[in-house]
């Protein structure tokens, strides 16, 4: 049996002395590959400051029929002490929320993000039905603190209409960053 190359060149795959394919390869993550093939990684961006303890103050939904959202991590500042939980499968409507738009990070792409992606200052309140959930991440913050990266080691993996919600423990600090997702099959 043969490998050869696909191209017609006639070149052949190679097997060194301890019977090992040789190869050259190149490899990249599955984040690059989704970003630079797929087109298909995004920031969405965020700031809020909560009217009361343990608010809602982020909300996205994945729409996607085909593909799961992966969710890498967050880009996360606070101006004052509080604890920010990260939820997930919290449902229903939101109460005063502003519509955000993620940024593809790959400028050549044309594609956008298929799902729903919110904040506000307290968006489980008022007519609001938003409930329910699990506390996947909680970060306690005793003071302002700049911004910086918490990695999700194991991804967060967001199926169709599944959700991802920030909550804030208090009313005071202003919360922003930016969640680093893309799509994958």
């Amino acid at each position: 049996m043969q490998i050869q190359d696909g191209h017609g060149t006639g070149n052949q795959a190679q097997v060194n002395d301890e019977g090992r394919l040789q190869v050259g390869a190149v490899t990249y993550t599955s984040e690059r590959h989704a970003n630079e093939v797929e087109g298909q990684a995004y920031h969405v961006l965020f700031s809020v400051s909560a009217t009361a303890a343990n608010d809602c103050i982020f909300y996205m939904v994945n729409s996607s029929d085909t593909q799961a959202m992966i969710v890498e991590g967050i880009w996360l500042y606070v101006s004052a002490a509080v604890e920010v939980s990260v939820k997930l499968n919290a449902k229903g409507t939101r109460n005063s929320a502003t519509a955000l738009t993620p940024v593809n990070c790959n400028a050549s792409s044309g594609s956008t993000a298929d799902g729903t992606f919110e904040n506000g200052v307290d968006l489980d309140g008022g007519a609001a039905t938003l409930t329910g959930g699990s506390i996947v991440s909680m970060y306690k913050y005793i003071a302002e603190t700049a911004t910086h990266y918490v990695n999700f080691e194991q991804d967060i993996i967001i199926p169709r209409n599944g959700t991802l919600t920030l909550w804030s423990s208090s009313g005071t600090p202003t919360v922003g960053g930016h969640v680093v997702f893309n799509y994958h099959v």
